[in-house]
């Protein structure tokens, strides 16, 4: 087999990736550069190699980014929602055994719970810094409004044992099953922890639940990053195939996010590592997606339409090819790019995807050995879209 150079790998959207190769047919000798690795995997924990680029769009042989009509922007939940910078979540109780636990809180997925077998509760949230939260919203959950909150006070403190009163509600209703409200307060204080002392149900006799808890600074004026985002995070907030805010071997994943704002179709190829690794007709290459997927009409199931569905770990090399461009398939026969791979129903417990670039369907070309290898993750977002990818 001919040799040639291969490039680096851009990850654009695997959260723990793996790509294992043959040995290469060249040995090192001190005349030349030392024999590439037979193997690259990553879980973006951190006491793994960071990933090469940040926030990075891939540039194509002819120079210019490999991206269209899709920036950065990316918001979830309520107007300057700060969620995502909950590092920490205390309950008084919590229903484990069925699932229904404090992290469903954070999720962003209204068909997950927390639910205490209690009339009252608290919870409490603790931020990666301080913070002054000056909204908060609240989600009913599926089922029995009787269980729904009816009365609180939300608290802020800045070491987690004083607590001052922010807000005070009673007798607030949900009209309708994942129902989002939101509540507005004044507040300048920066505080580190948000307690919501809850005082009264809706009528239940020992029973308390919510769907989702967000808070919000109210600032909704950052201006939007000009490229699409991809960097290690914690995890996805929610996904049906995956736990919130964890990774798929730890507590990390590599998160991308983006809004398509071209009339027309819309791209992001994004580059995560630059690394030395041999390519060749028996690599495999293997990686798990988790988008975070909204819930479909009526508030149950997921949008399959969403785009962040459409997301593949591409190969680029050095001769200025793509895996993408050599019609490889994944181990379920899907076509190895964003448009390529369908969404797949949330209770499909096969949401990674498995590429051998030398697959019975590659041309002669796709078969490389060489010394560099590029992971190229692209995203054909069409409105606001995220998501984090777990790789194996």
């Amino acid at each position: 087999m001919r040799l040639r150079p291969l490039r680096t790998a851009v990850v654009l959207a695997a959260v723990s990736l793996l790509v294992a190769g043959s040995p290469p047919a060249v040995q090192a000798s001190p005349a030349r550069p030392a024999a590439p690795a037979q193997e690259f995997t990553t879980s973006f924990e951190p006491d793994e190699a960071p990933p090469t680029w940040r926030d990075t769009v891939e540039t194509g042989p002819d120079g210019r980014e490999r991206a269209r009509g899709v920036d950065g922007a990316f918001a979830a939940g309520i107007p300057g929602d700060v969620t995502d910078r909950v590092t920490g979540v205390r309950a008084s109780g919590e229903h484990a055994e069925a699932g229904e636990t404090k992290e469903n809180l954070l999720d962003s997925e209204p068909t997950t719970k927390w639910l205490t077998l209690a009339p009252t509760a608290w919870l409490e949230f603790t931020l990666e810094e301080p913070l002054p939260v000056v909204s908060y919203a609240l989600t009913s959950a599926n089922d029995h409004a009787a269980r729904d909150p009816r009365a609180w006070t939300l608290h802020g403190s800045a070491d987690g044992t004083r607590w001052t009163p922010l807000d005070t509600r009673e007798n607030e209703t949900f009209p309708e099953r994942f129902r989002t409200r939101t509540y507005h307060f004044a507040n300048t204080t920066r505080y580190a922890h948000y307690r919501l002392e809850i005082t009264a149900n809706n009528g239940a006799p020992a029973t308390l639940q919510l769907a989702d808890v967000h808070l919000s600074d109210g600032d909704g004026t950052a201006p939007a990053p000009r490229t699409m985002r991809s960097h290690v995070d914690r995890g996805p907030a929610g996904s049906p195939t995956a736990k919130a805010h964890a990774g798929f071997t730890g507590l990390r994943a590599l998160r991308y996010a983006g809004t398509h704002r071209a009339a027309g179709p819309g791209h992001s190829y994004n580059k995560v590592f630059d690394v030395h690794v041999a390519v060749g007709p028996t690599t495999e290459l293997s990686y798990r997606i988790h988008p975070s997927l909204p819930a479909g009409p009526g508030g149950t199931g997921a949008d399959l339409t969403y785009p962040a569905t459409h997301v593949a770990v591409d190969l680029a090399f050095t001769d200025g090819t793509y895996l993408s461009g050599l019609r490889a398939t994944d181990s379920h026969g899907g076509v190895l790019t964003p448009r390529g791979q369908p969404p797949r129903s949330a209770s499909t417990p096969t949401s990674g995807t498995r590429s051998r670039p030398a697959s019975a369907r590659s041309p002669p070309a796709a078969s490389w050995t060489g010394s560099w290898w590029r992971t190229t993750r692209r995203g054909d977002p069409p409105a606001s879209r995220g998501g984090s990818t777990t790789s194996r």
